[in-house]
């Protein structure tokens, strides 16, 4: 059994509140559903083992499991290959409209509707992280942050090194990313970060819902006000997470 525990009394009226997104995570062999106001969860199905990049987009999860790209419906888990050739691939990300996939130095746009891809044009040996953030592809290759335009490959090198990365996840205006010990939220477009404090050290799940951070850390579903930095424990047992997701 999960267990509910409460954290922070502050972020209670936060969490109470309906939420418009949901949170999905793999652990072990189950896709959940997470109810992110209180972490209660569902699961959806099975054959989920050693799934460790999912993303959302357009209503459906996105996940690599070995060779295949597969889709997932949020509300039941079915889900069927949408293409294959994805063994290796080490980050995946989306926009409103595209996935975004990096396998083998290479960053692929997917089309949806039938799995197909091409390549960005660019050099991608020694991407780390993906996540779309601010409008824009950010990679964090070889520990240097980039801003990516996803169409043409260009891109604007931002300040600070991301040496010790363990997580990323982005929103229409913010970058967040876990380094070492602490949780900072990035400018996408300038670079300039603020720091919303420690004790993250070993996350390496991570969304964004409604506003709020979520992480995995140490087994327990943790939220954080990202303009503030409170934070508070939900749920236990997630010890066996290895992707997680908002839709």
């Amino acid at each position: 059994m999960r267990i509910f525990v409460l954290i922070a009394a502050v972020l209670l009226a936060v969490a109470g509140t309906s939420s418009a997104e949901w949170l999905y995570a793999i652990d072990g062999d189950y896709l959940y559903s997470v109810d992110p106001s209180d972490g209660t969860w569902s699961s959806l199905s099975s054959s989920w083992t050693g799934t460790e990049l999912m993303t959302s987009c357009q209503g459906y999860l996105y996940a690599i499991q070995g060779d295949n790209l597969y889709i997932a419906d949020p509300d039941d888990g079915e889900w069927e290959s949408l293409s294959s050739t994805w063994e290796g691939s080490n980050a995946l990300t989306a926009s409103s409209d595209a996935l975004y996939g990096c396998q083998s130095g290479i960053i692929y746009e997917v089309d949806l509707s039938n799995g197909d891809w091409a390549s960005i044009p660019g050099n991608y040996d020694g991407t780390q992280f993906i996540a779309w953030a601010g409008g824009a592809l950010m990679v964090i290759q070889n520990d240097v942050l980039y801003r990516t335009d996803a169409d043409t490959g260009d891109f604007t090198e931002l300040p600070s090194s991301y040496d010790g990365t363990t997580a990323v996840a982005g929103s229409s205006s913010a970058l967040f990313v876990v380094q070492g010990d602490n949780l900072y939220k990035v400018n996408p477009r300038t670079g300039d970060y603020t720091s919303l404090g420690g004790g993250y050290d070993g996350v390496r799940e991570m969304a964004v819902a409604n506003g709020l951070v979520y992480t995995i850390w140490e087994g327990t579903l943790w939220v954080t006000d990202p303009d503030t930095g409170e934070y508070a424990g939900l749920t236990e047992s997630w010890g066996g997470a290895t992707a997680f997701c908002s839709l």
